[in-house]
């Protein structure tokens, strides 16, 4: 990111950061002021000038390891990327090749001419392979999964496909009516779950869980309202955790299927495995709501058990990642 350090020291126009850098052309020099603001290190003083973001003096005050850490923030925060990534992780071990990448980007993203898409796309894998998120492996880019100081992706947009198909602009365009018909259930579910993160134990199983998927070498992802989702060996699944307590379980495990429902419903995946994550088991008392739960609703059932998931007998192969 030397563009930063660029901007930091005085640069403001693409000739400034083009000069700072070295042997680089104007247009170069809009290609590398571009990027930073892209990530939020930088943002538009007025027009052909850029100045330092807070996370961009951040940025340039931090050691190397902070610095990556960062980047990694800024490229997990940015829609573009969590688009790439999806794409990437559609294509498995096998990996994507580098024309399907660019072919991609530029079919759901903004990147300018032909050649500005390009160089835009190897920047992109530049930075995606300095962090360990990508591998190049026969000239295929193979997505190596979350580290561990990540537990989970978090996608800003409501608008966003949290559990992307098509991997096709129509797709994203669809989500986007489909929520904004959708606006004021919508919010309801945010404010609903805001209410619930709040509790220590629901980030608990968030969490607990998240870790389970991200051993599969998968991304787990959640947004303002759903707890988490996942697209496992090519099946996706929705998640909602619920804290419970011997008085409070009924009517848990009942917000709990409801929402499940309008989830999907909203994210437009009707072929996705509801899955409900309980903080303690049912009682005997409740036996007859699992078997409503698994039976006449078709959801999947799991719960805690001192920091270990279990789940019925009859759906433990639609669940081996627990």
């Amino acid at each position: 990111m030397m563009s930063i350090g660029a901007i930091a020291a005085g640069a403001k126009t693409d000739d400034d950061i083009a000069e700072a850098i070295g042997q680089l052309s104007d247009r170069q020099g809009r290609y590398y002021r571009r990027a930073t603001e892209i990530l939020g290190f930088a943002e538009r003083a007025r027009n052909n000038e850029s100045s330092l973001t807070k996370l961009g003096k951040l940025f340039q005050r931090a050691n190397a390891g902070d610095k990556d850490a960062l980047l990694l923030s800024a490229i997990l925060n940015n829609p573009v990327f969590i688009r790439l990534l999806s794409f990437l992780e559609s294509h498995g071990t096998s990996g994507a090749s580098r024309i399907e990448i660019e072919k991609f980007l530029a079919s759901v993203a903004e990147l300018g001419e032909a050649s500005m898409a390009g160089r835009r796309t190897s920047t992109y894998l530049s930075w995606l392979r300095h962090l360990g998120l990508v591998s190049v492996n026969a000239s295929s880019f193979i997505l190596n999964g979350l580290p561990a100081s990540v537990p989970f992706v978090t996608i800003g947009s409501d608008e966003e496909p949290i559990l992307p198909v098509s991997y096709d602009l129509t797709e994203y365009q669809e989500q986007a009516r489909h929520v904004k018909k959708s606006g004021e259930a919508i919010q309801y579910f945010v404010d609903q779950a805001s209410r619930e993160r709040a509790n220590s134990a629901h980030e608990g199983l968030v969490r607990l869980m998240a870790e389970k998927i991200r051993l599969c070498g998968v991304i787990p992802r959640r947004n303002r309202f759903i707890d988490l989702s996942a697209q496992i060996e090519g099946v996706n699944y929705i998640f909602e955790m619920k804290s419970t307590t011997e008085k409070n379980l009924h009517h848990q495990a009942r917000r709990g299927i409801s929402q499940l429902y309008e989830y999907r419903y909203n994210q437009n995946v009707p072929d996705a495995k509801l899955v409900l994550v309980l903080e303690t088991p049912l009682s005997n008392k409740m036996a007859w709501m699992a078997d409503y739960i698994l039976k006449d609703r078709n959801l999947l059932l799991v719960w805690d058990g001192n920091n270990r998931f279990y789940c019925p007998d009859s759906i433990s192969e639609q669940l081996t990642f627990i």
